[in-house]
């Protein structure tokens, strides 16, 4: 399997574009290692093409880089970053290695891992089956959904209701902001919230 046929099916069916990070040290660890990252608006895939068994034996490598893009993705993506070893060889060595292959695929450190050794084997990775693709029915936004029930549910305690759905709404904001005093921000947010909502229930 040729890694160029996966990633024009990322870039072209999916609308996966490559990802570039500012972290020099990061950089030089992805290429070193012939490591690629591409985002959709939902998920995070890396790349990489084995040519040898000694280079899949050494996939775990890949794994300690990977965590590094782990660190430095947006937090939408944390939950929804595959890694893609492709795998270029002839038949009969594939065949003699099938117990790494079920040992990578086991291993659910860092992030979920799929060795491609054909075009099938994309649709086992979640999103990148034709079936989905096809499909005329939307993606589920969950956080949408989400936001949508919580607000749309009653509560007999109106000031605590209002305080849960401002606190969600809130984390929502924040949730793919990348400044530095996010966190900071966060923080003053909500307790301004609580702390409205004990002066309400106070007056």
């Amino acid at each position: 399997m040729d890694s160029t046929i996966v990633i024009q099916r990322l870039t072209n069916n999916y609308d996966y574009s490559e990802v570039f990070f500012d972290d020099q040290a990061l950089k030089i660890r992805l290429r070193e290692r012939n490591l690629e990252v591409w985002e959709n608006d939902k998920k995070c895939m890396v790349t990489k093409e084995y040519t040898s068994k000694a280079q899949l034996s050494s996939w775990f490598i890949d794994q300690i880089i990977i965590s590094f893009v782990y660190d430095s993705i947006q937090a939408k993506y944390r939950n929804n970053l595959y890694f893609l070893l492709i795998i270029n060889l002839k038949e009969e060595e594939e065949n003699s290695f099938s117990n790494l292959i079920n040992e990578i695929e086991k291993d659910n450190k860092v992030c979920r891992k799929y060795v491609i050794r054909t075009l099938d084997d994309l649709k086992r990775v979640p999103s990148l089956n034709d079936n989905f693709g096809q499909s005329n029915n939307k993606p589920i936004d969950f956080d949408s959904e989400f936001k949508k029930n919580l607000f749309e549910e009653s509560n007999e305690d109106e000031v605590l209701s209002k305080r849960v759905k401002d606190i969600v709404d809130l984390y929502f904001k924040f949730y793919d902001a990348s400044n530095e005093n996010k966190q900071e921000a966060q923080i003053n947010l909500i307790s301004q919230i609580l702390v409205n909502g004990v002066s309400e229930n106070e007056n």
